[in-house]
């Protein structure tokens, strides 16, 4: 025996160090839940452990990410749901300002709800916010920039509201400005002669003027200031400009003279004899500058009569009314009563028709009209004229005596009876009848009696011209299915599966020679959702401006003349606006709500697979404990005996 090295217990002690360090490990695993404590545990399992640790978190992340996106987009959508209930109240208020029921002051007390109603648009425009982030003001729509055809030099003083549709891709959009748009304008020089000597308006030059038809009553005793005032708000309720000006000719087109054209504006206060300058609010073929004046000398005074020579469209309308009457004689008698002088019937002799030609018209003889169509042979002529005579006991008589008539041939009407009683009264309003007839000449002579007079001037804007071609080619960035349209100076070019782009442009753009436009979409500006747990997984939402301006509502004025029916159709067009704006953040909703179940059910099912990797199945560690903690308590036990091998040799020193 050996006391030196006690080998039984240096063995032992290894062992129970050996499963000191397997009850050690159990319990770890078995206290954290964890296969794994430590990187040496399992190197691998650890790294894959770790990432998909940062993975869950991220899903986490996302899903909250998608949860605070929803509420923006429900923000987005409340303030869209409040917009769209004001449009439809000034919708409302074009239906009741267009019944004829209401009263100019009537209508200005609605268009001051709409003023009202359309700052509220704005409002809801520039205060809808989300964690102080503005979002209905343009900032989270797609971002584009106008330039020049060389991109350096920015065009948005020129180019406005410029508009795309999901479907436009980035990149560049170049279309050719050939013309401006243009108002329609007018200018009339007056002319005072036919004041004759007056400063005021006398009763012959009263009348009524219409613009666009408002209706401008002329009095007797206006003044120059109360004419012009008249004209001007007259004017303005037609959806035209007036203001006084001294030339015919317009001045060079800019930025600072387009509501005036180029027309130079006079401040000297106006006159009876100086020119005025009409110039329509708006740009466009269907924006025109219609006056009518039903007075011809009134119409000279304000020198619509002078337009002509502007290569405007102008009609002169006369409608004149024509009278034979004639009555007959009394019977006069003696003091005795004997008849000196017979009575007499009443008498008309018509002129005879040198012309050629059917007569076709109407004319009353009395009050018995009589209607001559072109299918009618010369007899029935007669006998209509004859039937219609004799209801009113008036004979009629071929003048010529040789019992036929022939068209044109004169004839004699005579009352049945004699007396100043008996009246023969032709009335007549067209000249053909005049003519055909031989009314001219008949005997005695008409009547001549202006019933209707109308002077009418007219002149249209223009639209603007815009081209999306290069030398007779569609350009390359669209398809060969694109088309361009224009409404004044509103453009939308269009082409296939939703793609459109819209924008207005300067009424002095182009006007010295065509000019080329680049408009460059970007996909820059969108809000940009995080909901992913890497890179690149994000959702773009697009919120698109929502003004009086983008609906086209901001020059809304239900007191105008028309403007009731203009009002209806730009709401209708705005409410569509923001309707569609309203659809799109549903969609989103409904993307968000898939989005954050998919990022749950991710993050779930991600926790699963981490779990099957890195965590302690408890009842098979539980046994491993239980066969550790047994060899640790064995290997104790044992090594207190190896520990009392060295006494033994101490019997064999006391032997």
């Amino acid at each position: 025996m050996k006391i030196n090295q006690n080998i039984s217990a240096v063995i032992v002690n290894d062992q129970l160090l050996r499963n000191e360090n397997s009850l050690s490990e159990s319990v770890k695993k078995l206290s954290s839940g964890l296969k794994f404590n430590a990187p040496k545990d399992n190197p691998s399992g650890m790294a894959i452990s770790f990432k998909m640790q940062a993975q869950i978190h991220a899903l986490n992340r996302a899903s909250l990410n998608a949860t605070d996106g929803t509420s923006m987009v429900e923000t987005i959508d409340g303030a869209m749901g409040e917009m769209t209930e004001v449009l439809q109240r000034i919708r409302e208020l074009c239906v009741q300002a267009g019944n004829d029921t209401n009263t100019l002051e009537d209508r200005e007390a609605i268009q001051q709800e709409i003023a009202a109603l359309k700052e509220e648009v704005n409002r809801i425009s520039t205060a809808t916010e989300f964690n102080n982030k503005t979002l209905m003001d343009g900032s989270l729509d797609r971002r584009t920039y106008a330039t020049d055809a060389n991109k350096t030099v920015s065009m948005f003083e020129q180019i406005s509201n410029v508009i795309i549709s999901d479907e436009v891709a980035s990149g560049d959009y170049k279309v050719e400005i050939l013309a401006p748009a243009k108002h329609g304008d007018l200018v009339a020089e007056g002319d005072t002669s036919v004041l004759n000597g007056s400063a005021v308006i006398t009763k012959e030059l009263e009348g009524t003027i219409q613009i666009n038809g408002s209706r401008i009553e002329i009095t007797e005793g206006m003044t120059a200031d109360d004419v012009y005032k008249a004209i001007r708000d007259g004017g303005e309720l037609g959806w035209v400009n007036v203001f006084e000006t001294n030339t015919g000719t317009p001045g060079p087109v800019n930025k600072d003279n387009l509501d005036t054209q180029g027309y130079p504006e006079v401040k000297d206060g106006y006159q009876f004899g100086d020119s005025l300058a009409f110039v329509s609010q708006n740009y466009g073929t269907n924006e025109k500058v219609t006056i009518t004046c039903d007075n011809s000398d009134l119409a000279a005074l304000i020198g619509f009569k002078n337009i002509i020579s502007q290569g405007s469209d102008a009609e002169e309308t006369i409608v004149k009314e024509y009278s034979l009457q004639q009555a007959g004689v009394d019977e006069v008698k003696n003091a005795q009563g004997v008849v000196t002088t017979p009575g007499e019937p009443a008498k008309v002799v018509t002129g005879k028709y040198t012309g050629t030609g059917h007569p076709v018209g109407e004319f009353y003889i009395n009050e018995a009209k009589v209607t001559i169509t072109e299918t009618m042979t010369a007899q029935e002529v007669y006998d209509a004229i004859k039937a219609a005579a004799q209801s009113q006991k008036i004979d009629v008589t071929d003048a010529d005596g040789d019992g036929v008539y022939n068209f044109g041939d004169a004839l004699q009407f005579q009352s049945q009876q004699t007396g100043a009683d008996q009246v023969i009264n032709i009335q007549y309003i067209s000249e053909d009848t005049d003519d055909y007839f031989g009314l001219k000449g008949a005997t005695p002579p008409a009547d001549e009696k202006t019933v209707f007079y109308e002077y009418k001037v007219e002149k249209a804007g223009t639209n603007a011209d815009v081209s999306i071609e290069d030398a007779g080619q569609i350009r390359g960035e669209y398809t060969g299915q694109a088309v361009v349209k224009a409404d004044g100076n509103q453009i939308v070019i269009t082409d296939k599966s939703g793609f459109e782009i819209s924008f207005e442009i300067r009424g002095d753009l182009a006007v010295a020679g065509s000019e080329i436009i680049n408009i460059e979409a970007t996909d820059i500006g969108t809000l940009q959702l995080q909901i992913g747990a890497n890179k690149g997984q994000e959702l773009a939402v697009r919120v698109p401006v929502l003004n009086t301006k983008s609906l086209y509502m901001d020059d809304l004025d239900v007191r105008k003349v028309t403007g009731p029916d203009r009002g209806l159709e730009t709401m209708d067009q705005a409410i569509g606006i923001v309707t569609a704006a309203r659809s799109l953040m549903g969609a989103y909703e409904n993307r968000l709500d898939y989005v954050k179940s998919g990022l749950d059910e991710a993050e779930e099912n991600m926790t699963t697979a981490i779990s099957r990797l890195g965590d302690t199945d408890m009842a098979a560690e539980m046994t491993e404990y239980t066969n550790a903690n047994v060899l640790t308590q064995a290997s104790i036990s044992v090594l207190a005996q190896a520990n009392d091998l060295p006494q033994q040799v101490l019997s064999l020193l006391q032997g």
